[in-house]
C-alpha cells in the first residue's frame, strides 16, 4: 500500500511538472510600468519607427496615422484619414524617403495604400485583398528596402518598388489565413509565415514553394527574427496549448521553450541583442521580458489585450494594445545603448556609422578591424557624449581597407575603465576600378575646400587650379599616388571671390595619361 501511494504521489508530481512552464518567471516588477500614450484601436502591428532615427515613431488607428518625434512620448495626427479604413493592420516606412510609407488596412475589401507626401494623399496600390483578421499582412526584406511581401487568401505576392506594383509569387499556398510574415536578414531567400489553426510554414526560395515546419490547432499570431544572431527566431502560440516557440536553424525546427497554457500574441527581439526578447499575453494583462535569451523572464503588467510589442532599442519599447499605443517606462538610467552599427564601401574607403539611443558615462569607442573575423586591431578612437538620453550619431572613415571582406567592431569604453564590445559587422570592399574626380567639398567654400579623386592603380598625379578665364593660379599637388582615393586640401585665402576650375592630371604605372576637371565657387 505504501509503495502504491508513493507511486501515485510521484506520478502526480510528474504530471504537475509537465504542466508547469519551462521558463523561470520573476515576480511582477513594479519599476517597469507602461503608459498609454495614444488612445486607439488597431489589430496586427500598427507601429513602425525610423531605422536611422529611433526618435521618429508612427502609429495607426482606424484610419488615422499618428507621428511621434520624441521616442513615443507624444503623438500628433498627420495627413488625412485613409479612405474607408476601419483598422490599420501594419505600417512600413520607406528607408529612402521620409515622406513615403505603406499601410495595410481593413476595409470593405482589404487594401494596401501608399503615400509619398506623409499621408496628405493616399493611393491604393493593392486592392480586393483578404487579410487574416488578426494578421500582420506585410513585411519588408531587410536586405532590400524596396522589396515587400504580402499574402491574400492563398496568393503570396511580392513588390520590388516599395509597393507600387505587385507580382504573384505563388497562387496556391498551402495556407489561407496568414498571421505574420518574416524574412531572415542574412538569408533573405528564407521566409516564414505563421498561420491561423495550421502552424508555421517555411520557404527557402523566396516564396516560390513552401513546406510546413510546425503544426498546431491554434494560431501563430507573431514571428520575430533575430537581427544579429543568424538563424534564430521566436513565435507565439494562441490557443492550441499556448506557449512560446524558438528556432535556431532558420525556422526548420521549433521547440516549445515555455509559457505552456498561456495564450501569447506579440513577440519581438532587440535589433542589437538577441538575448533581449519580449512577448505579450493576449488577454492576461501581462508582457514578459528576458535579457538572457529566455532563461529568466520578468513579468510586467499592462492594460487591455496585446497585439504587438516593438523593441526599437532598450530605451524605446512599445506595445500596441486594444486600448492604443503604450510605452514602457524604464526604472533606471540604462548604459550606452547601440541602436545601429553599419558600414558601406564607397569612393575607395569604408565608411562606418553607428547610433546610440542613450549614453551613460560613455568615454567613447575604439574602432577595431579584422581581415579574418578573428584577430582585431585598433584603428582609431571616437569620443562619446558622456551621459545623455538623446540619440547620438557617430562615423569613422577607414581609408586603407584590403580588397574583399573586412570585419569591424566597436569597443565602447566608460570613464571608469569598463568596456563592452559591439556585434561584428562585415563590409565587402571593392577596389577603385576607374579614374574619377569628385565634386569638391564644401562647395561653395571659404576659404578652404577638399578636392578628392580616385586612382585605380599606383601612379603620378598633379592638381591645378585655374581662374574662370583659364589662367593657372595654383598647383596644389604634384607627386606619386597609391591606388585608392586621394584627398587634397586647397586654401584659397589669397584669391578673390569667383568661379574656379580644378584639374587633375593622372599618369598610371603603365604610362596611360588621363585628365579630369570640374568647377567650384569661392564666396568670401
Amino acid at each position: 500500500m505504501v509503495q502504491k501511494r508513493l507511486f501515485i504521489f510521484t506520478l502526480l508530481l510528474m504530471l504537475i511538472a509537465a504542466e508547469m512552464p519551462a521558463q523561470k518567471l520573476v515576480n511582477p516588477q513594479e519599476d517597469y510600468t507602461w503608459t498609454l500614450i495614444q488612445s486607439g484601436q488597431s489589430l496586427g502591428n500598427p507601429i513602425d519607427y525610423r531605422r536611422n532615427d529611433h526618435s521618429v515613431v508612427y502609429y495607426g488607428s482606424v484610419g488615422s496615422i499618428y507621428l511621434s518625434r520624441d521616442r513615443g512620448q507624444s503623438f500628433t495626427p498627420i495627413g488625412t484619414t485613409i479612405p474607408n479604413s476601419t483598422r490599420v493592420k501594419n505600417i512600413i516606412l520607406s528607408e529612402k524617403d521620409t515622406l513615403t510609407f505603406l499601410v495595410a488596412i481593413e476595409a470593405s475589401t482589404d487594401k494596401i495604400v501608399k503615400t509619398t507626401n506623409s499621408g496628405n494623399s493616399w493611393t491604393v496600390v493593392a486592392d480586393n485583398l483578404t487579410f487574416s483578421y488578426f494578421g500582420i499582412p506585410m513585411t519588408r526584406d531587410p536586405a532590400h528596402p524596396d522589396t515587400i511581401y504580402t499574402q491574400s487568401n492563398s496568393t503570396f505576392m511580392k513588390s520590388t518598388d516599395f509597393g507600387s506594383t505587385w507580382t504573384n509569387v505563388n497562387t496556391s499556398m498551402p495556407l489561407a489565413t496568414p498571421c505574420d510574415i518574416e524574412v531572415f536578414p542574412d538569408s533573405t531567400h528564407i521566409i516564414l509565415i505563421g498561420d491561423n489553426t495550421t502552424g508555421i510554414f517555411r520557404s527557402t526560395n523566396s516564396g516560390v514553394t513552401w513546406s510546413q515546419v510546425f503544426t498546431t490547432s491554434g494560431e501563430i499570431p507573431t514571428i520575430a527574427v533575430a537581427k544579429n544572431k543568424p538563424g534564430e527566431a521566436w513565435a507565439t502560440k494562441w490557443s492550441g496549448g499556448g506557449g512560446l516557440l524558438k528556432s535556431t536553424d532558420y525556422g526548420a525546427t521549433w521547440t516549445l521553450v515555455g509559457f505552456s497554457g498561456r495564450n501569447l500574441w506579440g513577440v519581438d527581439v532587440s535589433p542589437e541583442s538577441a538575448d533581449y526578447v519580449m512577448t505579450g499575453e493576449y488577454s492576461g494583462g501581462r508582457i514578459y521580458l528576458t535579457k538572457d535569451g529566455g532563461l529568466t523572464w520578468m513579468t510586467t503588467t499592462i492594460s487591455s489585450s496585446n497585439y504587438s510589442v516593438v523593441i526599437a532599442d532598450t530605451f524605446s519599447i512599445f506595445a500596441a494594445q486594444g486600448a492604443g499605443f503604450f510605452k514602457m517606462n524604464l526604472p533606471y538610467p540604462i548604459p550606452v545603448e547601440l541602436a545601429s552599427f553599419s558600414g558601406t564601401s564607397e569612393n575607395g574607403m569604408i565608411n562606418l556609422s553607428w547610433i546610440t539611443a542613450t549614453e551613460t558615462n560613455n568615454l567613447g569607442f575604439d574602432v577595431e578591424w579584422s581581415t579574418d573575423n578573428s584577430s582585431f586591431k585598433r584603428l582609431g578612437f571616437v569620443g562619446g557624449k558622456g551621459t545623455t538620453t538623446s540619440q547620438s550619431s557617430y562615423s569613422y572613415n577607414f581609408r586603407e581597407p584590403l580588397a574583399g571582406k573586412n570585419w569591424f567592431r566597436l569597443k565602447q569604453m566608460d570613464h571608469d575603465g569598463s568596456f563592452e564590445y559591439s556585434n561584428v559587422i562585415e563590409v565587402d570592399f571593392e577596389v577603385v576600378k576607374n579614374f574619377t574626380l569628385n565634386q569638391n567639398y564644401p562647395n561653395p567654400f571659404n576659404p578652404s575646400t577638399e578636392i578628392s579623386f580616385s586612382t585605380p592603380a599606383d601612379g603620378f598625379a598633379s592638381v591645378e587650379i585655374y581662374s574662370a578665364s583659364g589662367e593657372l593660379v595654383a598647383k596644389i599637388f604634384d607627386g606619386n599616388v597609391k591606388a585608392g582615393i586621394q584627398r587634397i586640401n586647397f586654401d584659397a585665402a589669397g584669391l578673390a571671390t569667383g568661379t574656379y576650375i580644378y584639374r587633375v592630371n593622372y599618369i598610371n604605372n603603365e604610362g596611360g595619361k588621363f585628365s579630369l576637371s570640374s568647377k567650384m565657387l569661392l564666396l568670401k
